[in-house]
């Protein structure tokens, strides 16, 4: 047997004889593993902590919020003479509510003039010190919404502290005989912290501190810093890495931020890692060293296998030539064999490829067009009930939609053309919603000659629309247009209700699939022909969160059908 033969052999034993770099390797990812589990239980402590307190937090409001609604549903235990039956009724009912919650409030009654009848504090706070005729802090709140609770976060009997004062105006018919205000002392919440091994802050949504047990996220007028209000699930504040976590709290009035300190993780996750990969470095340094000079001699036929295959790579597709008699001579002759077949079928491929492309840009837009006619017939039938005549120019504009939509000679249209396809879409809508529904177009004069696929822009103020309106009562949408970089982006950008995470996440997922097996067409038949047309990093992107409208970003390359613009 040839001395070439004994090849493999040799590479085996020298390689089982370094296996400390797999031992290396093990070991760091059994720390990486460790501390990725320390991070995930400090983020659970942290987590764990923001949603008791915000839940304390928003069990107290709820409840006192209720019985101060039940109490002002009462209006003959304010009019007339405030006697000891029915301080006693109140104070018994107040008193019970408290009890049970184990957070204790205040009680104030004022008759119609402001002059307090009844209170659970002997002095009277600064704030319910308002003259009659003044609309300022809680009263403003209570005299704008009579018959509703007006929440609002005042300043307290001490400087130090501030109250949470509920109130409301008490009614009989249409005349006011009192007002009536619970106050909830920071002071009284703060056994609810103690319990927290965590920095937590709880604000109202302007950001000024009701209660705190850290004053390292503080700024001068005791409000939360812009750096926390803005961080999302890390801070990165004075050279330090902290957990951040914030929850809304009572139909967002309040906000409950929890910070944990991970510096000391962090540094030591550095640490650590730099000393397994200097291990791991110096080791693979000593291995290439030991092995070169081993090996050089019995590897130059290897070597120009790799050579010839890395040049396969990059689409070089050469023949091999071995003049020696071993095994790499077999593996060569196989490789040569293989590039013929190979060549043959990548032409084979190609032609195939370009038939498969074609087929699917037209079933996407064969599955466009009935779910874009759905919808506009929809729009008009509602319209026929209510204003025939604006029935009838939406039919106009629907047939102009219709033309350009069937129009089946052409896969890409200028920017100029589909915005005009555009203006038919808006106007229906703006039929159908009038004043409900705004728009605003801003395009950059050099894009309007780029090339698009056909049916771009429709959907994206479909999507906005689709999700945007929700329960409120307006929405507005504004499309920019604009070339960056050589690349033609689309933003459509709306102000509506947004989506639910669930939502979003399925519409994420599904632009990633090769087939649309949900009811979600719109969206997906974009980037799926802009994927088949130009390739990645193009397509469709999609942000939203729930309650702050949703943003479309559609980019394609900046071509004309001559040259880029």
């Amino acid at each position: 047997m040839k001395k070439e033969r004994y090849f493999r052999d040799e590479l085996r034993k020298l390689f089982i004889g370094y296996a400390i770099i797999p031992s290396v390797l093990f070991t760091l990812v059994c720390g990486l593993v460790f501390l990725a589990a320390l991070m995930q239980g400090k983020m659970s402590g942290n987590e764990r902590h923001n949603q008791y307190v915000a839940g304390e937090l928003n069990r107290v409001l709820t409840v006192y919020g209720n019985e101060l609604e039940e109490l002002a549903a009462q209006p003959e235990l304010f009019s007339g003479e405030m006697n000891t039956d029915r301080q006693v009724y109140i104070f018994r009912d107040f008193y019970s509510v408290s009890n049970e919650l184990g957070y204790e409030a205040d009680l104030f009654v004022l008759d119609a003039d402001r002059n307090p009848v009844m209170s659970s504090r002997s002095a009277l706070p600064e704030y319910l010190k308002v003259d009659p005729g003044v609309d300022w802090g809680i009263f403003a709140s209570m005299e704008t919404r009579p018959g509703a609770t007006a929440v609002r976060l005042m300043d307290g009997w001490k400087k130090q502290d501030r109250d949470i004062a509920l109130g409301r105006t008490i009614l009989n018919g249409d005349e006011t005989v009192g007002y009536l205000v619970f106050a909830i002392n920071s002071s009284r919440f703060q056994p609810a912290l103690d319990q927290a091994d965590t920095q937590i802050l709880i604000a109202d949504r302007f950001g000024r501190i009701f209660l705190s047990n850290t004053y390292n996220f503080t700024d001068k007028s005791n409000q939360v810093i812009e750096a926390l209000e803005g961080a999302g699930r890390y801070l990165h504040y004075n050279k330090n890495l902290y957990l951040a976590g914030c929850q809304e709290v009572y139909h967002g009035m309040f906000r409950v931020y929890s910070v944990s300190d991970i510096q000391n993780i962090v540094v030591s996750l550095g640490m650590g890692g730099a000393l397994i990969i200097t291990a791991l470095a110096l080791m693979t340094i000593w291995v290439s060293f030991s092995t070169k000079r081993v090996t050089e001699r019995k590897t130059r036929d290897f070597y120009r296998i790799l050579d010839v295959m890395e040049s396969a790579r990059d689409g070089d597709l050469e023949r091999i030539h071995i003049d020696s008699d071993n095994e790499f001579k077999t593996i060569a002759d196989a490789y040569n064999e293989m590039i013929t077949s190979l060549k043959l079928q990548m032409e084979n491929n190609r032609k195939m490829t370009e038939l498969v492309a074609a087929s699917q840009i037209k079933q996407l837009e064969s599955q466009f067009n009935p779910h874009f006619l759905y919808n506009t017939l929809e729009n008009i039938r509602y319209m026929c009930r209510i204003e025939p005549e604006i029935a009838a120019k939406m039919v106009f504009s629907l047939s102009s939609l219709l033309r350009y939509s069937l129009d089946g000679s052409r896969e890409e249209v200028t920017l100029r053309e589909d915005l005009d396809h555009l203006e038919n879409y808006l106007t229906i809508l703006k039929y159908r919603f009038n004043r409900r529904f705004s728009y605003e177009i801003d395009v950059e004069p050099q894009a309007l000659a780029c090339r698009i696929p056909k049916l771009v822009l429709q959907p994206m103020i479909e999507n906005s629309v689709k999700y945007g309106f929700g329960n409120q009562e307006t929405l507005s949408v504004e499309l920019k247009v604009y070339i960056h970089e050589g690349r033609l982006t689309m933003i459509c950008r709306d102000d509506g209700v947004g989506m639910t995470p669930q939502t979003l996440s399925e519409l994420t997922a599904l632009l990633g699939q090769k087939e649309n097996r949900s009811r979600h067409s719109g969206l997906y038949n974009i980037h799926r022909r802009i994927e088949i047309l130009y390739g990645r990093p193009y397509g469709v992107e999609i942000r939203s969160t729930e309650g702050h409208g949703t943003t479309l970003i559609v980019t394609l390359p900046a071509n004309t059908e001559e040259k880029e613009c």
